[in-house]
């Protein structure tokens, strides 16, 4: 709560405030509180605190998104408390930031870029068909949609969760 009140970039007083008085149920309540939380979206326990919308928009839809990759509207308020109540066991777990900037440039572009300081090569939009293994089960060779064939020392994969989450499963030489 006290980091709640602290922060003077994001809420304004009246709506830090009123998610500090939302808050306190799961902090009495403990563990019993919280589990009882999960048929609840983080919308609809913000709501039901009286907290108001633009605390949800500011913060927790970020928050929602690091957590499970889903917005405010899906995900259980059970997982952001639990999330709460790790955050308030930890020596700075009251400190809160957000990038100060856009993702691609804050974060994707210095990963870019020392992957290539290092020799490494990075590719956008190459979907992976197949992953070719060798027989002691280190990564062969990626075949691309296209037809490339992608032959490297190591490698890394990075994909959209949600794209993940739809249940489709990468192939290997071994399927």
């Amino acid at each position: 709560i006290l980091a709640i009140l602290r922060n003077n970039e994001m809420l304004t007083w009246p709506e830090k405030v009123k998610f500090a008085i939302g808050l306190l149920p799961a902090i009495i309540g403990g563990q019993a509180y919280v589990e009882a939380q999960d048929g609840l979206t983080v919308q609809e326990w913000m709501r039901k605190q009286g907290v108001p919308d633009r605390v949800t928009t500011e913060v927790f839809i970020a928050m929602s998104k690091a957590l499970n990759f889903i917005n405010p509207d899906e995900l259980s308020m059970q997982c952001i408390l639990i999330a709460l109540n790790r955050f308030l066991q930890e020596k700075h777990g009251s400190k809160m930031a957000f990038l100060d900037g856009n993702p691609p440039e804050r974060l994707c572009l210095p990963i870019v870029e020392h992957i290539q300081s290092l020799g490494g090569e990075v590719r956008l939009n190459s979907r992976v068909q197949k992953i070719e293994l060798n027989d002691d089960g280190t990564v062969k060779n990626f075949l691309l949609t296209n037809g490339n064939v992608i032959d490297g020392d190591a490698y890394l994969i990075s994909s959209s969760f949600s794209y993940l989450k739809t249940g489709k499963r990468w192939h290997t030489s071994r399927d």
